[in-house]
């Protein structure tokens, strides 16, 4: 069956698969992509056999309440394998698509990891079945393919695209408080980025603050969720990019966010809450990562400031009033853009997926 099954479960991994599935028609004709899609997997022409909007989810504890989205979500992809296809790509979620990659090489389906799992971070086992199970592994961190290939996988560093979705810009004036793009994460950083604002606002009076806001959450809850803390007085922008761009320095849910604030060479201080299960056994899991904050794991120190669970207001004043004068993190932020590639990286990871699918699709 001349189709290609493609299963992703997060917003940050539905923007880049909309961005490869656009690459691959030039390279493999007009083959229909079906699976787990989210807005822009669908608007680049994913048939959703499920929405990423109802599986978004990180942590042990937070996964119980998506649980039976997620089981149903696997079931349909589970039928769709079955039913055949020329290929399966999956896009992080290990714990999702890890199974469906197992059913698929089992059926003789070629498969195709668009991201590699934290195999660095945490499970590292996993890169030794990976690359038995993977036709092609596509990295977008330039250290991530040595850990296949020591088990003779294969694995390609394509680049990260996030250098695509930002540009450098000169910082402004101001703080920009970027809290997530997870409900869950929100939820838990506004109250301690709330206390925050009203430090700063006690020590610089007419300081710009902007709420950056992900469009998972949307403006109205934001604000709702901003006003109820008592919050006033503060611009709300949608994107990262409209809150972060006339700003001195920003403080920043950990994720993907980080590596967009360093293409545009603003300063951060990172930040991250977890339910306390999910804090509690990912401290029994992750071995040999001393950072968090995706810059300083990229360069292999701590360049920009990083806190998790426990956050002092106090503490976050003072690194986000000392990242704002604009020096110290200069030429860290310049070598993390450096680590992440040139611009392409969608059109690369469609070259290595189309070579792979060549001989199984008719277009």
């Amino acid at each position: 069956m001349s189709r290609i099954l493609i299963s992703a479960a997060e917003a940050s991994g539905d923007r880049l698969a909309a961005q490869f599935v656009a690459e691959m028609e030039p390279r493999i004709g007009s083959v229909p992509f079906v699976g787990i899609a989210g807005a822009s997997m669908r608007t680049a022409g994913v048939e959703a056999l499920a929405e990423v909007e109802e599986l978004s989810v990180m942590g042990f504890a937070e996964l119980l309440g998506k649980l039976g989205a997620i089981l149903k979500a696997r079931g349909s992809m589970r039928r769709a394998i079955h039913a055949g296809a020329s290929g399966l790509v999956v896009v992080d979620a290990p714990d999702l698509n890890m199974p469906l990659a197992r059913l698929a090489h089992r059926r003789g389906i070629p498969v195709v990891f668009l991201v590699s799992p934290q195999v660095w971070a945490w499970r590292g086992a996993r890169a030794r079945e990976i690359s038995r199970i993977a036709d092609v592994v596509l990295c977008l961190f330039d250290f991530e393919p040595k850990y296949y290939g020591r088990w003779g996988g294969r694995a390609e560093w394509v680049g990260h695209p996030v250098v695509e979705r930002v540009r450098p810009s000169e910082p402004g004036r101001g703080y920009a408080f970027l809290p997530g793009s997870r409900l869950s994460e929100v939820q838990r950083l506004l109250p301690v980025m709330a206390e925050v604002v009203r430090m700063l606002r006690q020590r610089e009076p007419d300081v710009p603050i902007r709420f950056g806001v992900a469009e998972e959450i949307g403006l109205a809850r934001m604000k709702a969720m901003v006003d109820a803390l008592g919050i006033s007085d503060v611009v709300f922008s949608e994107g990262l990019e409209a809150a972060a761009a006339p700003s001195a320095a920003c403080l920043v849910c950990s994720g993907t966010a980080t590596l967009e604030l360093a293409c545009m060479g603003r300063p951060m201080v990172v930040v991250y809450k977890a339910h306390r299960l999910t804090w509690w056994i990912g401290r029994l899991w992750v071995r040999g990562v001393q950072h968090i904050a995706l810059p300083n794991i990229l360069l292999g120190r701590e360049a920009v400031p990083e806190f998790v669970q426990h956050l002092e207001p106090k503490v976050l004043v003072e690194c986000l009033r000392e990242a704002s004068e604009g020096t110290s993190q200069r030429s860290a932020l310049a070598d993390v853009r450096a680590r992440l590639g040139e611009v392409g990286a969608a059109g690369r990871a469609a070259d290595c997926a189309a070579a792979v699918f060549a001989s199984r699709v008719s277009g």
